[in-house]
């Protein structure tokens, strides 16, 4: 930019986090200058920040109304709001032309491959994502988007590095932490993770996502208490919050602690907003009492099933329970939980718990030649646990040959 033409005072703002104070000095500028289209440029990249898409693109029609819709910053804006809303040919489109205009931007590059990465592309965004990190090595979200492709590649210990180098740059990006501590579980390092998620509560602490991470690998670990601790600490942030509540719901019943995990259930019936999981923790209840209050369990584990067409498990537990009042009834009297259990493994089709349900069901109808396809299928699994593979096998031999 020459002297004859310095970047103005918001745009300088912006580039340097003080939001607040760019939309103060855009909103000046506007104000006394209907015209600007910097300063109208600005308040939609601010409206985005936001997440106010229909703002952004009403500022960004007034650019282009004011005779700037090709310019550079005006067509980055423009691919941002099309990455926003999954227009991912449009956001390509843009993002691809500008990478091959001299001396492209770096926000270009990290652009490219944001949109490659989002449409499950990771090789494609490599080559992007890295050339952003080489322009700009300071940038920690560079960094922390690098890394995501790098895990998807398996280039484990670069993808390390990169995070490790994110979280120097920026310690209270959330997003990091937990990224980093899902690669730590999926290795088998609870530790470790849990010591990193603990570190990011400290960085971030009312941050609902490393919150509930936190509770996910202490209940791992077998801390219930300390599970419970962080979930409750996630409902302090979110009182309102649905998911917060449910999964407050369902550490209640690990605890057995029943009164309370159906109060929290009843809380969110009574605002029209009962969830599959808080369904599933009142079904859950109701078979734990003593003796079990199967009617209701069974409306429950329904309610359940319909709220999450994409869950396995209400769909299993339904089939189990049903299973279980049939017990010692004609084979017939087991189709409406093979249906179930049938559904439970479409949902789920890598879940072994299903699979091996399912068998024993069909090997009860004298369906043993599907029985004996799914244990076999199922064994294929190299990643398939000791005690399901143990069982597998057994209900296999229980078969017999062909």
């Amino acid at each position: 930019m020459s002297v004859l033409s310095p970047v103005p005072r918001y745009e300088s703002l912006f580039k340097a986090g003080d939001l607040e104070g760019a939309r103060r000095e855009a909103l000046k500028a506007h104000e006394q200058n209907a015209s600007d289209w910097r300063a109208m440029l600005t308040l939609s990249r601010l409206a985005l920040v936001d997440g106010d898409e229909a703002r952004a693109e009403s500022l960004l029609l007034g650019v282009t109304r004011a005779g700037a819709g090709e310019q550079r910053e005006t067509r980055l804006v423009s691919a941002a709001l099309h990455t926003r809303r999954g227009e991912w040919p449009e956001a390509l489109g843009l993002y691809l032309a500008l990478v091959a205009e001299p001396s492209p931007p770096t926000e270009a590059f990290f652009g490219l491959g944001y949109v490659h990465v989002e449409q499950g592309d990771a090789a494609a965004a490599h080559p992007s994502l890295a050339h952003a990190v080489a322009l700009e090595p300071r940038v920690a979200l560079h960094h922390f988007q690098l890394a995501r492709v790098l895990f998807l590649l398996d280039r484990l210990e670069e993808a390390f590095a990169h995070l490790e180098r994110s979280l120097h740059l920026d310690p209270w990006h959330a997003p990091s932490y937990l990224v980093f501590a899902r690669a730590l579980e999926a290795g088998g390092e609870l530790e470790a993770a849990e010591d990193l998620l603990r570190q990011g509560q400290k960085a971030v602490p009312d941050d609902v996502g490393l919150l509930k991470a936190l509770a996910d690998v202490r209940l791992a670990r077998g801390n219930v208490r300390g599970a419970v601790s962080a979930a409750e600490a996630r409902v302090r942030v979110e009182p309102e919050g649905v998911a917060a509540l449910g999964h407050l719901a369902r550490l209640r019943v690990t605890e057995r602690r029943f009164r309370e995990a159906l109060e929290l259930c009843d809380q969110l019936e009574a605002r029209g907003m009962s969830t599959g999981l808080s369904r599933s923790v009142e079904a859950l209840v109701f078979e734990a009492q003593e003796p079990p209050d199967v009617e209701r369990a069974l409306t429950a584990w329904r309610e359940a099933v319909r709220l999450s067409p994409e869950d396995w498990m209400p769909a299993w537990r339904l089939g189990l329970l049903l299973l279980r009042q049939v017990e010692g009834g004609p084979p017939e009297a087991a189709w409406p939980a093979r249906d179930l259990l049938a559904q439970a493994h479409h949902r789920a089709p890598h879940r072994p718990e299903p699979v091996l349900s399912l068998a024993h069901v069909e090997a009860r109808l004298g369906d043993r030649a599907p029985a004996r396809t799914r244990l076999v299928s199922l064994l294929r699994q190299p990643a398939l646990a000791p005690e399901w593979r143990a069982q597998a096998e057994a209900l296999l031999t229980e078969l017999g040959p062909r």
